[in-house]
């Protein structure tokens, strides 16, 4: 009763402050409306830890109101900073917060994702709802949204920490909502411990700039050159391990398969774009941080990225697998963005600066958007068919017609095919590449400009392939199980969820020049605010014309041909076997087993047949082939290492718990005497 009471008290202050408001302070009104946000995720908060076992209407809803409240940040101008009264704290720096033009787009972007997710969220999860509480459930997804927010508030160092480990505890919790299950309580902890990892590094990074500029607060830093490298390098790494970017993506493939599809449409589409805002923040906006190796690094880091995403997401047959793979790839897209603004920097080029930003947000945003779509479209098939092996479905087309084309759509924006928002980002970034190659300073430059234009030619070539492969197997053909067969469309809010998304993909490819607006209100702040106007040089509303009228005629023409030649019904030949089943259908590791096989070298590609001829010598009852693969990354990098580290602390740290009460407080007369001598000499 108190919760609840509790509730209203929020939603009647909220309704009174924004009833007493004008149109202009509606639209104006930043602040406000990241308050209301906040004390709305708060009172869900407070409902779903109050009420684990609740599922009612009254969570989602608060959730809703909260994303609608943080997109309508999007609309306001100007800049704010906001710093709390006492006895808000940390330390020696206080909780202030900036809304400018930068936190207002990574801002949109978590209230624009975070609605279709909730929208999606109340159907899926009553397939868990025997495994898994609720209330639980919206409780951590409500802080998870708060602290992404706090992130992008932050102004300074030790309030961005704060929100930083409340993100990661809320995305652990929430990976983890299905305990129960063994390897989801693994993932979850492996995803806890590289969480762990890039904190320490970025902590450490934040202490040395500390050191050297005397201040937690992100305006007062200005390092650069030789000083200023190795605290950089540090706060890439911790940020490059929570985006995901090879090398530090080991935990991604393993956490999203276990976390619910909404989560992980918000941990892959929202939460790991957090690093790519602090890295705008740090090396490229005001340039609190500027090392000219970072841009080099970047591009580097990206290119690899990029390739090592899309080449392992084909020889995926887990679906959520599948797309985590295609996360690191699109990590290394935005990354080669902002390693193409770092270098317009250096070479003087402010175009190409703002070029290559633009690029990297903007592929941001319509990554949040695809990647979205395609985790809750496969958050629809599992919780119909309650099974995510591409191997295992097929014909989904005519069982879940919503879902299906909805998901076509988000394969075709995540290919880069015209006009959806996939295709107008990479656009902007391979202009940016063109630049290069024309302009750049010197021979080496442009030859690598050349290159890159190549290389991203090569990853969106095969993400094509990969996801041909995904979509045919899975919507084309005949079921390949039990499950399949029964399998039927999804709720209406499930569905409303993926339309939604899906049509987010097509107005933001043909209205690309409207996103260039705001956009040229961020990257105005790297250089002369001689805008983006001249950036888009293609026609897309033409082009969506034509080739919706192309299709049309097409499809015209095929009709036509149906009813002057109708189509002849006859038995394929089948090699003596009778009926085709299917077993005689395409498989996903056949039709990837050419690719693979010419990258085979990079992962240990290989193919086991295992025959049963039962005693028959030439007759063999079943043969079964499957392909391997290997992760060299995983078992010779980080494997070794953990388990060295395994080794070391059962021989030296396993001894320090001795089980003694003697020996503990021994323990603590000698750290209490170190602190005190401390103490003294200081």
């Amino acid at each position: 009763m108190v919760t609840y009471r509790l509730v209203g008290w929020v939603s009647a202050y909220v309704f009174r402050r924004v009833s007493c408001m004008s149109v202009s302070e509606l639209l104006g009104g930043s602040g406000v409306w990241c308050g209301a946000a906040l004390l709305l995720w708060s009172a869900a908060f407070l409902v779903g830890v109050c009420r684990r076992r609740y599922s009612g209407p009254i969570l989602p809803t608060l959730v809703l109101a909260g994303n609608v409240c943080l997109l309508l940040v999007a609309f306001a101008g100007g800049t704010r900073t906001v710093t709390l009264p006492l006895p808000w704290f940390i330390g020696d720096a206080g909780f202030t917060f900036v809304i400018d033009p930068l936190s207002r787009w990574f801002l949109a972007i978590i209230g624009l994702i975070g609605i279709p997710v909730t929208l999606f969220s109340p159907g899926y999860l009553q397939h868990l709802r025997q495994r898994v509480s609720l209330g639980f459930v919206w409780a951590a997804l409500a802080l998870l949204m708060t602290s992404m927010a706090g992130v992008v508030l932050s102004a300074n160092a030790l309030v961005f920490l704060v929100a930083w480990e409340v993100m990661a505890l809320s995305s652990f919790a929430l990976v983890a909502a299905d305990h129960e299950q063994r390897d989801i309580r693994r993932a979850a902890f492996v995803y806890l411990g590289a969480t762990r990892a890039g904190t320490a590094f970025l902590m450490t990074g934040f202490l040395w700039v500390h050191h050297l500029t005397g201040s937690w607060s992100f305006a007062d830093w200005g390092l650069s050159g030789a000083t200023a490298l190795a605290p950089a390098l540090l706060i890439l790494v911790g940020l490059a391990t929570k985006a995901g970017c090879w090398p530090f993506h080991l935990w991604l493939p393993i956490a999203h398969p276990a976390a619910p599809a909404p989560v992980s449409a918000i941990m892959s589409g929202v939460m790991i774009k957090t690093a790519i805002y602090a890295m705008v923040r740090l090396f490229i906006v005001g340039n609190h941080i500027a090392v000219p190796a970072i841009g080099p690094i970047l591009l580097i880091l990206g290119a690899i990225s990029a390739f090592w995403g899309v080449i392992f997401a084909l020889l995926q047959h887990d679906l959520k697998r599948l797309l985590a793979y295609h996360s690191v790839e699109n990590i290394g897209i935005i990354l080669m963005g902002l390693g193409v603004s770092l270098l317009g920097t250096r070479y003087g080029i402010p175009f190409l600066a703002q070029l290559g930003l633009a690029a990297a947000l903007f592929h941001t945003l319509n990554h949040a958007v695809f990647k979205s779509l395609l985790f809750l479209g496969t958050g629809a098939i599992d919780a119909r068919t309650h099974l995510r092996n591409v191997e295992q479905l097929g014909g989904l087309i005519r069982r879940m017609p919503w879902t299906a084309a909805a998901f076509i759509v988000g394969s075709a924006s995540i290919c880069a095919l015209p006009p959806l928002n996939g295709f107008a980002s990479e656009w902007l970034l391979y202009q940016g590449f063109f630049n290069i190659a024309r302009s750049g300073p010197t021979t080496g430059a442009r030859f690598g400009g050349l290159l890159l234009m190549g290389w991203l030619a090569l990853v969106g070539a095969l993400a094509i392939a990969c996801f041909v492969k995904a979509v045919g197997i899975v919507f084309l053909g005949v079921p390949r199980s039990p499950q399949a067969e029964k399998a039927h469309e999804a709720g209406p809010g499930m569905v409303g969820a993926q339309v939604l998304l899906a049509v987010l993909c097509a107005v933001l490819g043909v209205g690309a020049t409207s996103v260039l607006i705001p956009l040229g209100k961020i990257t105005a702040l790297i250089g002369d605010s001689g805008s983006l106007d001249g950036v888009w040089t293609l026609p897309i509303p033409l082009l969506a014309v034509v080739l919706v009228l192309t299709i049309g005629a097409i499809a015209a023409w095929m009709q036509l041909l149906a009813r002057t030649r109708p189509s002849r019904v006859f038995i394929t030949w089948e090699c003596g076997f009778g009926d085709l089943g299917p077993r005689t259908q395409y498989t996903a590791s056949s039709f990837a087993q050419p690719i693979a096989r010419i990258f085979g070298a990079i992962y240990g590609y290989g193919t086991q047949i295992t025959v049963d001829d039962g005693k028959r010598g030439h007759f063999p009852q079943s043969v079964d082939a499957e392909t391997t693969h290997e992760a060299y990354l995983e078992t010779k990098v980080y494997m070794p290492f953990l388990q060295g580290v395994q080794r070391v602390a059962s021989v030296f740290l396993m001894r320090l718990q001795a089980g003694s009460v003697h020996q503990y407080l021994f323990y603590m007369a000698v750290v209490l005497g170190l602190l005190i001598w401390v103490g003294v000499r200081g």
